[in-house]
């Protein structure tokens, strides 16, 4: 492995996911929505630069982002810049030229070019442009040309990422990414900011190119991430997620998705104190012949749907009125301690947080070398006593369905369940003395089961992945028809892309009164009082 240092005044301490940047004073607010592409990715990675190590630039990419800077950032100095579409870049140069070392050419006819300008970028602390952009601001602010990337005449990606690993040693040794080439904004900043390698191959390519040295996007990907150490963690996104998870799994580096993740510069850098846990609301029994069922909302793992898509499920008025179990990152408390604040105190006593998959970033625990659990175990513990968390969602995958080959993906397989028993215990037993009450796992099951491990501890494999309102009913009602156990209990995994508060609403009105609904934490309770 690379000895390769990280950015001066990064917080890295206390076996941190991702570091702390130090805590912004004041902020100059630019608004990115209407600029251009090419613009929006110049102002992007230029931001960056600024921000390292203190924050200074907020970027509007989104309306999520207006929400978040007036509902917690409202305390904090700011100046709400004025400046729309491409005049950005100008002003944010007469501001800001003495942290700009010069320009990164990209060639806008070849998108990957930008990943591997985003990472000289960072090393050389320049912005990226195009051959365009550059005789202009060439001429305006004297920036020189620190490299480019329009004269490389690439063939393809394969060719130009095994160009990149040349760059690797004078990148950050605790962070790798991938990023779609065609993101301008999201994550691309903090890439900059903390001078992370970053990628975008396809998993799924096993066939060697001749004109490559024999080498597939799949062989260059696993050389990439096997210059890193375990519990490296990575960023972004893949092109096929159970191949992508599987590569990073089998090299003990855990995901955080984050490739539409914005501003992590600033909200890694706001500290923010979460309220005391509350009392779990508690269900009574309702008689042996009771059918339970309770309602998880799937992706908490996934950092940037914590911070936009999670926001506008959490804002569905029907929030509140039946119960719902969460799933949230363990990891928000270390990106946006701020965000994590926000959700753990504007929820009802009908909102139930879930560790999501699978504790300290995601990982397919059958592929995860053994030797290495010991150490993710320890940070997903850590990171559930943070955030005052007791329920874990697990996904897993074996060999065949994370093997990204057609068909053979499709095979068999667990419905991305934990089924080994002894990776169960090492979960339980690693995670018991954290606080842990129970473990929820699978995704697209259409019969549930259940175990209480070490008599205590329930592991529950879940019942769908449920898209819609008629498809959750199905899923509850077969399965009640199908085991005539009871009292019997059905925890339903929701989609949230799909699915939120009111159409959880729905499914429980079109159940009726035959089924009681409770939280998934109440659902565990019950199920271990009536095996014990």
């Amino acid at each position: 492995m690379a000895n390769r240092t990280e950015v001066g005044g990064l917080d890295w301490s206390g076996n941190r996911l991702l570091p702390a940047f130090q805590t912004p004073e004041h902020l100059d607010v630019y608004d990115i929505r209407s600029a251009s592409h090419e613009v929006q990715l110049s102002v992007t990675t230029m931001a960056g630069l600024i921000n390292r190590p203190k924050p200074q630039v907020y970027l509007l990419s989104g309306d999520d982002d207006d929400f978040w800077l007036t509902e917690l950032l409202a305390s904090l100095p700011k100046d709400i810049h004025p400046d729309s579409g491409d005049s950005l870049l100008q002003s944010l140069l007469n501001s800001y030229r003495g942290s700009i070392q010069g320009i990164v050419i990209y060639d806008p006819t070849f998108t990957d070019s930008i990943n591997i300008a985003t990472i000289l970028a960072g090393q050389r602390e320049g912005f990226l442009v195009t051959p365009g952009q550059a005789q202009g601001l060439q001429a305006m602010f004297q920036l020189p040309v620190l490299a480019d990337l329009s004269t490389q005449h690439w063939s393809n990606r394969l060719q130009a990422y095994r160009w990149a690993q040349q760059l690797l040693n004078n990148c950050s040794g605790r962070l790798v990414a991938g990023l779609n080439p065609e993101t301008a904004t999201g994550l691309r900043s903090f890439l900059v900011a903390t001078r992370t390698f970053v990628y975008y191959l396809d998993s799924r390519d096993f066939l060697p190119d001749l004109a490559n040295n024999f080498k597939s996007e799949r062989c260059v990907m696993r050389e990439i991430l096997n210059t890193f150490s375990a519990g490296t963690v990575h960023l972004g996104w893949f092109i096929d997620e159970p191949s992508g998870v599987g590569l990073t799994s089998k090299a003990a580096i855990p995901v955080l998705a984050t490739d539409l993740a914005t501003n992590l510069e600033v909200w890694t850098g706001i500290q923010a104190s979460l309220p005391s846990k509350s009392s779990p609301v508690q269900s009574s029994p309702g008689g042996s012949s009771q059918v339970y069922v309770s309602f998880t909302i799937s992706d908490g793992d996934n950092l940037q749907y914590n911070q936009h898509h999670l926001l506008r499920l959490w804002r569905d008025p029907a929030r509140g009125s039946v119960p719902i179990g969460w799933t949230i990152s363990p990891a928000l408390i270390q990106a946006a301690p701020a965000l994590a604040a926000y959700y753990m105190r504007t929820a009802t006593p009908d909102d139930e947080f879930i560790a999501g998959p699978s504790g300290a970033g995601y990982m397919f625990p059958s592929r995860w070398p053994a030797e290495h659990l010991p150490d993710f175990l320890q940070r997903t513990g850590e990171l559930l006593k943070a955030m005052n968390l007791s329920l874990l969602e697990v996904l897993d995958s074996g060999l065949l369905q994370s093997s990204g080959i057609p068909l053979i993906s499709l095979i068999g397989g667990s419905r991305m369940a934990l089924t080994d028993q002894a990776l169960q215990e090492r979960f339980v037993q690693a995670l018991s003395p954290f606080g842990l009450d129970g473990i929820f796992s699978g995704a697209g099951s259409s019969t549930p089961g259940w175990s209480l491990l070490n008599n205590t501890v329930p592991v529950y494999q879940n019942l769908g992945l449920a898209g819609s309102v008629s498809g959750a009913i199905e899923l509850i009602k077969n399965a009640a028809s199908a085991n005539q156990q009871r009292p019997l209990f059905l925890n339903v995994y929701l989609l949230a892309w799909n699915m939120g508060p009111s159409d959880v609403k729905q499914v429980v009105q079109q159940l009726g009164s035959d089924y009681q609904v409770v939280t998934p934490g109440a659902l565990l309770a019950l199920l271990a009082q009536a095996k014990s």
